[in-house]
């Protein structure tokens, strides 16, 4: 028989498969919550020396009751977010939930962050990365919670849930999988979990751009229509040198003539795919809180393909000015020329090429998008000497190597892959919508997250409890006996 705490822990399971995607990502700590460092080893292979290094982290315990779960987050891509940015918080009342969130190593900003001794991340070497492996990041997080559970009064016995999106869901499977004993249960919203590696055989390359495609088509076919009409105009003008005269109205600065247009095309490009995946206001990519519906309502009312064009751009580069003239040297117009769409951090491409090669960049023909990196390899990592020694395999090898094939994942109990509408989009690797449901997969958490889900829109009094107003376990344990078997990981 489940206990009243193991059902609470999995409908907040389901409820976090209905909430909304993570908010924007910011490099500052704005959330009034204490950041402290938590001394961690440097590696954490048996046979590493004694070096150490200040690891920042947040907790939340204000609502923390003995034996309530642990909600852990291991910030992935950037430096640390509020504490308070996470979906987690909101849950933590109802669950009488620990919040804890964890730095990645060597990320933080130009200040501050969680870097070894003497790391700067203006001046990195090939040898700066060694110790950043994925071994040593998850066991990051098994250190840390363990320290909490010593150290925080009642916490010894807590169920501890690990979460995350994008490369921090990856995380995320991949602690539930290696380390069960310690995480009890993971949420991964939009891990990717194919199209690993740089090889022109990976059959899901396209999969990411195929979605973004989806996206626009599903919002608007007439923006979406001429965003295909203008980047096609820009791609040809880019090859026979004529955007000076073929799109005039894009308006660059005169002291931007001399870098060309290729660095703005690439902005357009990368910032059109950003917006299908994050529609959120994220810093230094976009500075409206809905950055899809802005986007789209600006292009329904662009009349050339200079107009259509610098949307995007006057957004990435933050300009004050709908009539200002496009710079090229703006700072954001250049990262978002690299596709650093994750993150413009140096330990981010040491992931990329070190263990994490997932290929989101290639576009097949037909796409809303032009044709890009559609044959032959892809170039993922842009220092060699970083690349693992396996970086240029197949992409089912590294789904063996961390054993995140579909029958692992299907095996795996309480954990909770979620990828759907703007989730999927960032995410590799799910079909469309009913293939998992088609052999029964996950039906238990469909239920569950269909009541949940009828009971916070509808606010049906069915669903409460009469004495406190709020939503009743008691009732949806009811409701959903009979239930409670093994729990298989929900995919898509």
């Amino acid at each position: 028989m489940m206990t009243m705490v193991g059902f609470k822990i999995l409908a907040l399971l389901a409820a976090m498969a209905v909430a909304r995607h993570p908010p924007a990502r910011v490099q500052s700590n704005t959330s009034g919550i204490a950041t402290q460092d938590f001394i961690q080893k440097v590696n954490h292979t048996v046979d590493a020396g004694s070096a150490t290094f200040k690891q920042r982290y947040q907790l939340i315990t204000q609502h923390f009751e003995p034996g309530g779960p642990i909600l852990f987050v291991q910030s992935a891509e950037a430096g640390m977010p509020p504490i308070n940015s996470s979906d987690f918080v909101d849950y933590a009342p109802k669950l009488g939930a620990l919040v804890a969130m964890l730095e990645h190593r060597y990320f933080g900003d130009f200040r501050h962050g969680s870097y070894p001794l003497h790391y700067n991340p203006m001046n990195v070497s090939n040898e700066t990365f060694d110790a950043l492996t994925l071994d040593n990041v998850l066991q990051d997080g098994v250190n840390f919670v363990n320290w909490i559970k010593k150290t925080v009064l009642g916490a010894s016995n807590s169920k501890v849930i690990y979460g995350g999106s994008s490369y921090g869901g990856f995380l995320a499977v991949s602690a539930r999988i290696r380390y069960p004993e310690t995480f009890w249960g993971a949420i991964a919203s939009s891990p990717a979990l194919n199209s690993f590696g740089p090889l022109s055989s990976n059959q899901f390359k396209f999969d990411s751009a195929k979605w973004a495609s989806q996206v626009y088509n599903d919002v608007s076919k007439d923006a979406s229509s001429k965003i295909k009409t203008s980047m096609l105009t820009f791609k040809k003008c880019l090859a026979d040198n004529t955007c000076d005269t073929t799109i005039p109205d894009l308006n660059i600065c005169k002291n931007s003539t001399s870098l060309g247009y290729e660095r703005l095309y690439k902005a357009v490009l990368h910032t059109y795919l950003a917006i299908s995946k994050f529609n959120y206001p994220w810093v230094e990519k976009y500075p409206t809180a809905n950055p899809l519906s802005d986007l789209i309502q600006q292009t329904q009312s662009a009349k050339t393909v200079g107009e259509v064009l610098r949307i995007p751009l006057l957004a990435a580069s933050w300009a004050n000015s709908t009539t200002a003239c496009i710079d090229s040297f703006n700072g954001n117009i250049s990262k978002a020329s690299q596709g650093n769409i994750a993150s413009s951090q140096p330990a981010w491409m040491a992931i990329t090429c070190g263990y994490y090669p997932i290929n989101d960049r290639s576009i097949p023909a037909d796409n809303l998008l032009p044709e890009a990196y559609a044959r032959g390899t892809v170039d993922l990592c842009s220092n060699p000497a970083w690349e693992g020694v396996d970086y240029g395999r197949e992409n089912e090898y590294f789904r063996q190597k961390y054993a995140i094939t579909s029958d692992i994942l299907d095996a795996t109990e309480r954990l909770l892959i979620v990828q759907n509408k703007y989730d999927r989009t960032a995410a590799i690797g799910c079909g469309a919508e009913g293939d998992e449901a088609a052999d029964g997969r996950g039906m238990f958490f469909f239920s569950l997250i269909s009541f949940l889900t009828y009971c916070r829109v509808n606010a049906d009094l069915r669903c409460l409890d009469p004495r406190s107003g709020r939503l009743s376990w008691r009732i949806l344990r009811s409701g959903l006996a009979g239930a409670t078997r093994r729990i298989p990981a929900l995919q898509c």
